[in-house]
């Protein structure tokens, strides 16, 4: 029997299906069977104790959520509709600013474009800890340097009025190199003929902005968008490391973290924050799809 490079003609038929075996195993187990065991246990009044039973109750945990609670879920979709738009928005405008400016193929940029993108891979955890030290509202440097420019205490992290905002910027901080990379891709597109043209014809920086790179950057202004905005409804681990949701930043994430896995463990009716959670997803995230879609289309 002749062979071939990875076995005989025979068996080198199962080579595709032995590949894609792994990995449909993993998202089988790690995948598709937690989504389907959280739909299962938003049904139930489970505790997630070892030993404890489920108690199979139907829609029970969404009806006392609605009627019992709602003033807790309502606070927490407003931190997240906060958190999320304030995200998106910095970290839009910082990684177009920063793209403008470090577009261009010169001595140095390469590395300080990398050292904009390095936050990104360190550990959420890590970055969190890092600046939990640097606002610590007793030691903190951060702390002393406002008590000697102004003369009194702020707290930071511990503050309520500046806590959500604080983690806004810590998220920012980290991911807007990604953003950034994403725009400078999106200006290297743009025919070089267009600003040829508006420079004949006159035109400023700022109107070549506005009428030539802000409309060519619209398939990259609607990833960032999307792709921002998703990533931050489900936001809890930054939050639980820096402030543990304490101080009004409780978002949806968090909440339904602290409901599934705090100390008063409720796994039935945090499955249920999961499911809303989801839905809530659903809704933003086809809804910016549509709005930048028109627009890209507009434009």
């Amino acid at each position: 029997m002749s062979t071939c490079p990875f076995g005989t003609r025979r068996t080198r038929r199962w080579i595709p299906w032995l590949s894609i075996s792994v990995p449909t195993v993993g998202w089988l187990v790690f995948g598709l069977y937690p989504s389907l065991a959280t739909v299962y246990y938003s049904l139930t009044q489970y505790s997630g104790l070892p030993g404890t039973p489920t108690n199979f109750c139907g829609l029970c945990n969404y009806r006392n959520e609605f009627t019992g609670s709602w003033p807790d879920l309502s606070d927490s979709l407003v931190v997240t509709v906060k958190y999320v738009a304030g995200v998106t928005i910095l970290q839009i405008v910082v990684g177009l600013g920063l793209a403008l400016v470090l577009q261009r193929r010169r001595t140095g940029y390469g590395l300080y474009r990398a050292l904009i993108f390095m936050p990104q891979i360190f550990s959420v955890t890590i970055v969190a800890v890092l600046f939990s030290l640097l606002l610590d509202p007793n030691n903190g440097p951060t702390e002393k340097a406002y008590h000697s420019l102004f003369g009194g205490t702020n707290a930071f992290l511990g503050n309520p009025d500046w806590a959500i905002w604080l983690i806004v910027l810590i998220n920012v901080w980290m991911f807007s190199g990604y953003t950034m990379l994403v725009y400078i891709a999106g200006l290297r597109r743009i025919p070089p003929e267009l600003y040829e043209a508006a420079s004949l014809d006159g035109a400023g920086r700022w109107k070549t902005f506005w009428r030539i790179t802000w409309p060519m950057l619209a398939p990259a202004t609607t990833v960032n968008v999307f792709l921002t905005a998703m990533g931050s409804i489900g936001e809890y681990a930054l939050v639980l490391v820096l402030t543990d949701g304490n101080y009004g930043t409780k978002t949806l994430g968090m909440y339904m973290f602290d409901t599934a896995f705090g100390q008063d463990s409720n796994l039935g009716r945090g499955s249920m924050l999961a499911m809303l959670q989801f839905a809530f997803t659903l809704v933003v995230g086809g809804g910016l799809l549509w709005g930048l879609r028109r627009r890209e289309v507009s434009l």
